[in-house]
């Protein structure tokens, strides 16, 4: 008996501490980001429904939007700014388009001052001086106005960017077009009317012509800053169930695209004129360059147009590539263009002296006419073509044949200049050439 009686009261114990109150009520409190959603027929009881991501619990019995640029805190009591994005300088969307443009910085200087000190030696003074230094600017302008773009946005880094971004090309291809453009009407036009010299050839003319197309450029510009003034905003972009508020300078894609029309009608103009130039003389190597630079361009930014325009919810890709291409057209026009003058000035000196008059024999073959032809003195005789190079400041000699002969005759470029052989001339044509000089 004692045995049952110990066991039943155990038995009583355990129910008792397992007994739960019944209760009267149909519904429970709701959970942290949930409200309640009453029962039409039944106005006492309730069940609870989550917020959508983006709403915040507004009361006991409704859900409310956040405001755009703001997301719900963890709680979803309350609405939080959303973190402000743009570029920094420790991203890999940064890192590579600035190392790219900072060493494109250094070979800009490094071809300026190589130019500079053989400034009056004929590979230099035959590739135009003048027009290659507007070039190198241009190429310069490209590469710094990438640290701009990649820079945090303000008022005035957007306002460098309207300018910069669009200018910097013109400049490149202008002075590119103003090249391609001399070169067509020298050996196509000269040619075909024997020896007289085309129209705007001069230096002074090629800076004019160089100025007048970047002017262009800048009517652009300035009309759109007056119609659209430089501004910064804020763009929100949503992104697989991911809210992101972006700080960007106020140019849409549009408006960029508007920019670069006139660029890209330059473009389409020196690749015209390098094409046109392809048959000139065999070994005038420039305009070959020029016809490889304008090319690779065309590439480069039909390269460029999907991916900017088909990431409009990525500003890293957007700005990255756009860096890049930049970059890389100032690129291939620094190598295409200078870096065989910068070879010959500095490993191949014996090509960038003058073929001397009586040295050699100038009546060359029907097979070299027209070839800018650098003569390889012999050891005694680099002395003193360098000091007639320096003291005339002559360039390389253009041999072109005679319209109506076979006889070659000889000619020569004074930087830049073309001007009419000097062997059985008249007193009206020395007259008339002394004007041009």
């Amino acid at each position: 008996m004692r045995f049952f009686h110990n066991t039943s009261n155990t038995w009583l114990t355990e129910m008792a501490e397992s007994y739960v109150k019944p209760t009267s009520a149909c519904s429970q409190p709701c959970s942290s980001g949930q409200y309640r959603q009453y029962h039409e027929s039944n106005t006492c009881c309730w069940h609870c429904t989550a917020c959508f991501i983006d709403e915040y619990v507004f009361n006991e019995t409704y859900c409310m939007q956040c405001p755009k640029g703001f997301v719900p805190n963890e709680t979803k009591t309350g609405c939080n700014k959303l973190p402000i994005e743009y570029m920094q300088w420790d991203s890999p969307w940064t890192i590579v388009p600035a190392s790219f443009a900072s060493l494109g910085i250094v070979a800009t200087l490094f071809t300026i001052a190589v130019f500079f000190r053989f400034n009056d030696t004929p590979i230099i003074m035959a590739s135009g001086r003048e027009l290659c230094y507007i070039l190198l600017s241009g190429i310069m302008l490209c590469y710094v106005i990438s640290f701009v773009i990649l820079a945090k946005p303000t008022l005035i880094t957007c306002s460098i960017t309207r300018i910069g971004l669009s200018l910097g090309l013109c400049i490149c291809y202008s002075a590119i077009l103003t090249k391609t453009n001399r070169i067509s009407r020298i050996f196509n036009r000269g040619i075909k009317n024997g020896m007289k010299r085309p129209s705007y050839t001069s230096p002074r003319s090629q800076i004019i012509i160089c100025i007048c197309l970047v002017s262009v450029q800048l009517v652009f510009i300035i009309a759109w800053i007056i119609r659209d003034p430089p501004s910064v905003k804020e763009v929100i972009y949503s992104q697989a169930y991911r809210q992101f508020s972006v700080l960007q300078c106020g140019i849409s894609s549009a408006s960029m695209g508007v920019s670069l029309v006139y660029n890209k009608l330059l473009i389409i103009m020196c690749t015209t004129y390098a094409f046109k130039t392809r048959k000139i003389p065999e070994n005038f190597n420039e305009a070959k360059y020029i016809g490889f630079t304008m090319y690779s361009t065309c590439i480069v930014w039909l390269a460029f147009i999907p991916i900017y325009f088909g990431t409009n919810n990525d500003f890293k890709i957007q700005i990255g590539s756009l860096c890049m291409c930049i970059s890389i057209s100032a690129t291939v026009a620094l190598g295409c263009l200078f870096v065989p003058k910068l070879y010959i000035c500095l490993f191949q000196s014996y090509k960038n002296v003058r073929h001397v008059p009586g040295a050699t024999n100038t009546q060359q073959s029907n097979s070299t006419s027209g070839v800018l032809r650098f003569a390889r003195p012999t050891c005694s005789a680099i002395i003193g073509a360098t000091a007639m190079v320096s003291a005339h400041h002559c360039a390389p000699m253009i041999v072109i044949p005679e319209p109506s002969s076979g006889d070659m005759k000889t000619t020569s470029t004074t930087n830049g200049e073309w001007t009419s052989p000097s062997a059985e001339e008249s007193a009206d044509e020395k007259e008339e050439k002394e004007k041009y000089i």
